[in-house]
């Protein structure tokens, strides 16, 4: 017997055993298991019951994958925390779940809404408990009335009232009604007045007996009303004072004996620990980041905003914002800015494992981290990474490991650094600068290679959905100083053609990249909302201004007729990419997540294929899972040298999609199933790479499939990933048995396995 059978043999044995564990072994006599909560509706108008089956005080054992009750069986067989006891049916819980839903119902304007339950108890000791909803009719507005008291808010509501949410016709919900409030709290707060709160706005609905049309008032009442029938109007509240209180790094507040203070800078003061220093933070950083303003009137959103600014101040443990009344005034107020520092300097060390292609290796990076620099929050960020691989199945070479050492330099800066930019605009842009250095060095037995780049991008967003990022200029130089005598002769030399990959990306190379991205995402932090997705737009170019500067300044060209300067071709290319992803919420327990992307990169100009770091390349960990990194196309090529293949399976066109259905299993233990799609095509003929040429005539017939399962540990700050796939579909196959694994598979032959640190998308 194989050791791939015998291992699964011994799976499934493991799996039929824990199966076999009765899940009634804990339930007492008399009782019965929860084994299902069921909701339907008795009207067309109530399609979605999800919401009420979430209101169910009793939720059955959980399920893995929504099929299989595991943890539930675990405890059955060890009696321990780490399964999950049984549910057991309660009926005052059932009654109690039946009074919360028809509360849910009559809010959603079913007034005279009913709800029933069952109980179904089969003859093995466990129960499906079934309610029904019995809706009637649905209540809808046919009338609308506001009442404001309060003259000066009567005339800011008119100004807005194209944004009410309350109009003939809608459905008399509470939930409506209660976005109505909050909308009116919003808007008035907005305008000055800080003690305005949901107390303030009620509302009254008029039904006729046997009538389902209900007349709506709104009522907006005045700050207070005296018994004569007086009416005092709220008070529209204005900024008299800024205190700014900022801690040392190590979290102390100022000591009032031993402070130091800023009185009066743009309209506020700054108090700070330490006699006759300099604040850790100067107060053009402050200023630049709040959006409050010394006599201005009160406005709750510029409370928001000031939060988000200054949240994107690295030095910062957090700030709180806290108005409140000047004694013995009644319109002004005073806003205190606490601001937590944390430490100025801070150094991380991290080790990893790695595995390209089947050849394991371990990488180790230390990191030091200066948050305050220039004491605007300027963050330096200094890191140092070395990586060794073994290298096996080389003839040919004298060597067998894989250097790799690497520095890299980033500065960042919390606003754009921007000649005649103004203040207010720096404000608004919520902006982060970057400049970056970089220099990795790749010894491998065939070559040696080093990359230095140089990178000047900016980041901005005036919203948390959408973010923009510039690249302004992305300087990469690669210089290859040595190549060994064998690999040059065995391939370098054996190739001939003007577009080889091989030989161009053995070549010292320029590539001056600009470029712009964009991405929006619907999703809050720790949200749960039932629906998140993001997209991701990019697109890059490079070599375009060498280019039109080739002719005037006539820069030298090389044998294959590239323009060079100072001595190094330049790359010219356009590059574009494009990602997509869904999250639905099935459950507490059930995620489905859709994820497709696509890309394609055409070299032109001064380039007759694209540099191997801009190629892209399939298989892995985050592609097409049943392939090991780099392993996959380009189309059905099949590679057939491990030497050069890491080469020729790239290309320059690449599509991709993947479903995972995912699953809380136990503990910090998440389990996922998943199917992947996708491959890489070239956009040009290369003799190195047939059949790997999009055509599309041809392409969907080249598209990979594979299918797996995975294990993730999420600790919250880390998440580490186990996947295993197996090939369905490979399109290099050359025989149906080979491009059929899923009906004729061969585990040694079409399963990966991954290792990863976070999730694939």
């Amino acid at each position: 017997m194989g050791r791939s059978k015998l291992h699964i043999l011994i799976a499934s044995a493991a799996v039929m055993w824990l199966a076999s564990c009765s899940v009634y072994k804990y339930v007492p006599d008399g009782q019965h298991l929860l084994n299902k909560v069921e909701v339907t509706s008795d009207s067309k108008g109530i399609q979605d019951v999800s919401k009420f089956k979430n209101l169910s005080y009793q939720t059955p054992n959980s399920r893995w994958f929504g099929m299989f009750r595991f943890p539930l069986r675990f405890y059955s067989l060890t009696h321990t925390k780490s399964g999950e006891a049984p549910v057991l049916y309660d009926q005052l819980l059932s009654e109690a779940t039946c009074v919360d839903m028809k509360r849910s119902l009559m809010n959603s304007g079913y007034l005279n809404a009913q709800v029933t339950y069952t109980a179904h108890n089969k003859r093995r000791p466990k129960t499906t408990v079934h309610y029904e909803l019995h809706p009637g009719k649905m209540f809808v507005v046919d009338s609308v009335r506001v009442t404001i008291q309060d003259e000066e808010i009567r005339r800011i509501f008119n100004e807005h009232k194209d944004e009410t949410l309350l109009v003939p016709g809608i459905n008399l919900d509470a939930s409506l009604l209660d976005d109505e409030r909050n909308r009116i709290v919003s808007l008035v707060r907005r305008y000055g007045y800080y003690l305005f709160n949901r107390d303030f706005v009620s509302f009254v609905a008029d039904t006729a007996k046997g009538s389902d049309k209900v007349g709506l008032r709104m009522i907006v009442a005045a700050e207070s009303t005296d018994e004569d029938g007086t009416v005092h109007p709220h008070r529209q509240f204005t900024i008299s004072s800024i205190d700014y209180v900022l801690s040392d790094e190590n979290g102390n507040l100022p000591d009032p004996s031993t402070s130091s203070s800023i009185e009066n800078y743009n309209g506020f003061s700054l108090t700070y620990p330490g006699n006759n220093s300099k604040p850790m933070l100067r107060p053009k950083i402050l200023d630049i980041h709040s959006f409050l303003r010394e006599g201005m009137t009160f406005n709750s959103d510029s409370i928001s905003k000031t939060y988000s600014s200054l949240s994107r101040l690295g030095m910062l443990r957090y700030s709180d914002i806290s108005p409140s009344v000047v004694p013995g005034s009644d319109n002004l107020l005073n806003v205190n800015v606490l601001l937590m520092s944390l430490p100025k300097h801070s150094f991380s060390f991290e080790v990893e494992g790695t595995n390209t292609a089947g050849d394991l290796g371990a990488a180790a990076s230390l990191s030091f981290t200066n948050r305050n620099l220039f004491r605007g929050s300027e963050q330096l960020t200094i890191k140092l990474r070395g990586a060794y691989e073994s290298i096996s199945n080389l003839p040919g070479y004298t060597g067998d490991t894989y250097l790799e050492y690497g520095l890299e330099a980033n500065l960042d800066f919390p606003e754009f650094l921007m000649p005649f930019m103004s203040q207010d605009l720096q404000r608004r842009s919520q902006a982060t600068s970057r400049f970056s250095f970089k220099v990795n060095a790749q010894r491998r037995p065939e070559f040696q290679k080093t990359i230095f780049s140089a990178g000047w991008s900016y980041r901005w967003g005036e919203t948390w959905q959408q973010t923009h990022q510039l690249d302004v200029l992305d300087l990469n130089y690669l210089v290859v100083p040595w190549i060994s005598d064998y690999f040059k002769s065995e391939y370098l030399d054996q190739v001939y053609s003007a577009r080889s990959i091989l030989r161009y990306n053995y070549e010292d190379l320029l590539i001056t990249k600009f470029g712009y991205t964009f991405y929006y995402s619907n999703a809050r932090i720790n949200s749960v909302a039932p629906f998140q997705y993001s997209v991701r737009v990019g697109v890059e170019t490079s070599g375009n201004m060498l280019n039109l500067l080739a002719e005037p300044l006539s820069f030298e060209k090389n044998e294959a007729g590239q323009n060079k300067v100072f001595g190094v071709a330049f790359a010219q290319y356009v590059k574009h990419d494009f990602s997509f992803t869904a999250n639905w919420r099935l459950d507490r327990m059930n995620n489905f997540v859709l994820h497709t992307e696509w890309g394609i990169a055409v070299p032109y100009g001064n380039s007759t294929s694209l540099p191997f770091e801009k190629r892209y390349f399939a298989g892995g960990a985050n592609s097409v899972r049943g392939w090991a990194v780099r392993e996959l196309g380009p189309g059905k090529f099949r590679g057939d040298d491990k030497t050069i293949d890491y080469i020729k399976q790239s290309g320059d066109i690449k599509l991709g999609a993947s479903l995972e259905y995912r699953s809380k299993l136990f503990w910090k233990v998440n389990g996922a199933a998943f199917i992947d799609a996708g491959n890489i095509w070239t956009i040009r003929e290369y003799t190195e790479q047939p059949g790997g040429l999009f055509e599309f005539s041809s392409f969907y017939k080249q598209i990979a499939v594979s299918y797996g399962l995975g294990l993730r540990f999420d600790f919250g700050f880390l998440v580490l990933r186990l996947d295993g796939g197996m090939k369905a579909y490979n399109p290099s196959g050359r025989t149906m048995y080979r491009r059929l694994p899923l009906v004729h598979p061969d585990f040694s032959r079409d399963f990966a396995f991954h290792l990863a640190v976070g999730y694939p998308f």
